[in-house]
């Protein structure tokens, strides 16, 4: 029972007959009963009245005094509340030092030639109240336990009787011996709470405390706590801690004198290590943590007492101790083991003097790594506590254990840096940790690694030794969730700082992941590529992810690791990942990385892959494209497309497409939407673009090999497209009706409640592609939804990585109408102009002539002959 509840109690001293029945008729207070009571002031006057007739009685015999003295009792309790705790009596040290020696007589009578067991039993029967019984015991306790809280000079005469002493010496009969079949009731529960408040009173002051160690009382019932823990009585056993943790708080030299004399901590330890194995783990370390908190509260006076835990052979108990939690956690944290962890904590600073080591910083080290000498802050000086929670993450399986002992650790590196290296460089914790991690529940392999990543994003610190074991765990280790779980954690390390890049080069952890990929692609080659069941977790896949990304991560920006991985023949096994989507996003970036010493390479194994791929692997087809695209911006990849035959290859991809956006769907593509197709082909042409506008020379080489008109045949015969119109036909004039912007045309395309068939639809779409080609932006576009309009803004995304170097070399391209007001405007690929030239006479939809009536027919000739100004004022280069 804590003391803060024991304050907030309600006493309540009344009871049926409580204040008069069983007094003296002559001694019962001579104020009304009836109506309206006296005011405070009037009580405390009466009190003092009667209190100095009651000095007067020195002639009558102890008996009479006895009486006198209890009849008063009522009537200063009810002065005292009605005061509200405000006590305004001139005689209150007199009276203190009255009640309590009548106290300690009737608590002396009650222990007085009675074996143990009776006397527990009579010291309860006197200060029980009983009801409308004899309330002698009740009434001086409680009085007594009113004049503890007053003041100094009134807590003195309280001690002056030796009732301290003898409180303790029930309180320890209270809780080794309990009554056995012993009822509890509301008096039991107001008495113990007003006993123990009194102790708690009585220590808060020196001389109270001074008075609870005048006879072997304290050594008793301290030894109690450590023995007797199956035998003693639960009702008292919380204030029993209540109270010998007050008088640990208030130690004083004295305090310390009395338990080295009479050789407490000693004689407790090798109790509770008797007891360690048998009693349940939360009593046991509940005890312990008792006796540490004595240990802990004297150390700032001596350490004497500390010395005696450690020469009592304490840290293997705390081991015993803390071990017992093994298993039994149940994945919830208990009270006392947490009090008990944060003790040994607390015992590893306790020492004399620093640790001494030497600096054994292996370097390279990150930038802002500085190995600090000086001790600021808490440092580690006791090994041997330190060992105790060493030994119990090598020894313990149960995961929270496990994982409050990591948190300590980390802790400790809190208080101070230098913590990790005094206990590295000694004792190497974390270096032996990482060959018993495997063995230990996923929590606490996760909280592992988690630490381990505290040395480099919080210390700046680069582990070299730890590092290669947690690297020899990954290639040895059969736990594969465990790998995997380590080499997540590399991965954050090494994206954290590019110096990780060489490290794990030189390291050999670059090979290694080199060579488990290579043994995965080889499996992957002969069984086929497994689709992945939904929310199945596939452990050897998320590993394989991992170790992907990691090779992702260690060739970016490094020129030798892409050299070692061609060096080690891994293109044609890279290859071999392209075919799961899972690998493939980290597949693309290595060979992307690859391409920096070698673009020719990376352009051939990607255009071979879109030749090679099937109808159905269209998300292949995208994600090729998109990777094409990104390194097209790079200088070495301009002339490698070419050289690698690009044109040709994504030509061919527009040659497969042959009747996919046909009207109706031809069964061979009804497994395609229109949709999917239009985004085919518009990333088809934004590579095209890109290649062509990066480069001049591209240009020149697609229009002197014909490329532009085979582009125009491939786009003819996608399906929407129509047979050209025929010369002569009947259409209404431009004059008769207004014409249509082209520009409305292409944005009506791309809108969700657009007004044409399917087949224009897809017309106007691919005319709006074109028309930024012709300007040479289409390959900033990220977005199929969004109208190609030549001259917008590419988009936000559009403009990530180099996406914005790449605007900076393009010039701002008007809508077509507008571009006719400005004849010095330069196209930048007229040879889309003639496609477009050629595709619009297709545009007709026999099928659909209401679309000429409304002003599309206008606006589509006064288009072609816009087109066809243009490229008067823009030649083909």
């Amino acid at each position: 029972m804590e003391a803060e509840d024991l304050s907030k109690a309600e006493d309540r001293p009344e009871g049926p007959g409580f204040q008069n029945e069983g007094q003296p008729p002559a001694m019962k207070p001579d104020f009304p009963l009836e109506g309206q009571c006296p005011g405070p002031t009037a009580l405390w006057d009466t009190l003092e009245k009667k209190f100095l007739e009651y000095q007067q009685l020195t002639h009558k015999n102890p008996e009479e005094r006895r009486k006198n003295l209890l009849s008063l009792l009522p009537l200063f309790l009810k002065a005292w509340e009605h005061s509200v705790g405000i006590i305004c009596f001139r005689s209150l040290q007199r009276l203190a030092e009255d009640v309590s020696d009548q106290l300690a007589q009737e608590i002396q009578q009650a222990l007085a030639g009675k074996p143990a067991e009776q006397a527990r039993a009579a010291v309860g029967q006197l200060l029980r109240w009983k009801g409308d019984m004899d309330q002698d015991g009740y009434l001086l306790l409680k009085s007594v336990y009113v004049l503890t809280g007053t003041d100094s000079e009134t807590l003195g005469r309280v001690v002056g009787s030796g009732l301290p002493a003898l409180l303790l010496q029930c309180l320890y009969l209270f809780f080794a011996f309990p009554v056995e079949k012993d009822e509890l009731l509301e008096g039991d529960v107001q008495g113990q709470r007003m006993f123990v408040q009194m102790l708690l009173n009585i220590c808060s002051e020196t001389q109270g405390l001074e008075g609870l160690l005048s006879g072997s009382e304290l050594q008793s019932l301290l030894i109690a706590t450590t023995c007797l823990r199956e035998h003693s009585c639960y009702f008292w056993k919380e204030p029993t801690f209540c109270v010998l943790r007050a008088i640990s708080k208030a130690q004083s030299p004295s305090v310390i004198q009395y338990l080295r004399t009479a050789d407490c901590v000693r004689l407790s330890v090798q109790n509770l290590s008797k007891l360690a194995d048998t009693l349940p783990a939360p009593e046991v370390s509940q005890a312990v943590s008792l006796i540490l908190n004595f240990v802990k509260d004297s150390y700032p006076i001596s350490s004497a007492l500390l010395l005696e835990f450690e020469n009592g052979e304490g840290y293997p108990l705390l081991l015993k101790v803390l071990l017992r939690y093994d298993g039994l956690t149940q994945g919830e944290v208990e009270p006392h083991l947490e009090e008990l962890l944060e003790l040994v904590m607390w015992l590893t600073t306790c020492g004399r003097s620093e640790l001494k080591v030497f600096d054994s910083v292996t370097y390279p080290q990150l930038e802002g790594f500085k190995f600090h000498h000086e001790a600021s802050g808490v440092t580690v000086k006791n090994l041997q506590a330190f060992q105790v929670l060493q030994n119990v993450f090598h020894r313990a399986s149960d995961s929270v254990l496990c994982t409050k002992v990591l948190l300590a650790i980390k802790t400790m590196w809190a208080w101070n840096p230098r913590n990790f290296f005094l206990l590295e460089w000694t004792l190497q914790p974390i270096s032996q940790f990482v060959e018993l991690v495997p063995l230990k529940p996923p929590p606490v392999q996760a909280h592992f690694f988690q630490l381990l990543e505290t040395l480099v994003f919080k210390l700046l610190y680069v582990p070299h030794e730890i590092l290669a074991k947690v690297q020899h765990l990954i290639k040895e280790s059969p736990e594969l969730p465990c790998t995997l779980v380590a080499l997540q954690s590399i991965l954050r390390i090494t994206a954290s700082d590019r110096l990780f890049t060489d490290i794990f080069r030189d390291s050999g952890l670059l090979g290694l992941l080199l060579a488990q990929l290579r043994k995965q692609a080889k499996i992957m080659r002969k069984s086929g590529s497994k689709v992945p069941s939904p929310g199945v977790q596939d452990p050897e896949r998320e590993l394989t992810c991992v170790m992907l990304n990691t090779v992702v991560t260690l060739l970016q920006g490094s020129v030798r690791n892409a050299v070692v991985l061609k060096d080690h023949g891994m293109v044609p096994f890279i290859k071999i990942f392209l075919d799961d989507e899972s690998y493939r996003g980290a597949s693309l970036s290595i060979l992307e990385q690859l391409s920096v010493i070698n673009a020719e390479e990376y352009m051939s194994i990607i255009v071979g892959a879109l030749c090679s791929s099937t109808q159905g692997e269209l998300q292949l087809k995208l994600d090729l494209l998109k990777s094409l695209l990104r390194i097209l911006e790079t200088p070495k990849g301009h002339a490698a497309f070419r050289v690698s035959s690009g044109f040709n290859g994504l030509l061919s991809l527009l040659s497969d497409l042959e009747g996919s956006l046909q009207v109706p769907v031809v069964s061979t593509w009804g497994s395609v939407s229109h949709s999917q197709t239009l985004e085919l082909v518009l990333h088809t042409l934004c590579v095209v673009s890109a290649a062509l506008h990066l480069d001049p020379v591209n240009g020149h080489f697609f229009r002197t090999n014909g490329l532009f008109e085979k582009l125009a045949e491939d786009l003819c015969l996608l399906g929407c497209f129509g047979a050209p119109e025929e010369e002569g036909a009947q259409r209404l004039s431009s004059s008769d009706v207004k014409a249509r912007p082209f520009v409305d045309l292409l944005s009506s395309a791309f809108s969700s409640s657009c007004p044409f068939p399917p087949r224009l639809q897809s017309c106007l779409q691919i005319l709006s592609f074109l028309d930024s080609m012709s300007s040479g932006t289409l390959h900033l576009r990220r977005d199929l939804m969004e109208p190609a309009r030549a001259g917008q803004e590419p988009s936000a995304d559009a403009q990530k990585g180099d996406a914005s170097g790449r605007q900076g070399k393009l010039k701002q391209w008007p809508d077509l109408e507008e571009r006719m007001d400005e004849g010095d405007v330069m196209i930048m690929l007229p040879g889309i102009i003639c496609i477009m030239v050629r595709l619009l006479p297709r545009l007709y939809l026999d099928d659909h002539p209401q679309y000429y009536e409304n002003g599309y027919a206008s606006g589509l000739g006064v288009s072609a002959t816009n087109l066809m100004a243009m490229l008067c004022r823009n030649p083909l280069q």
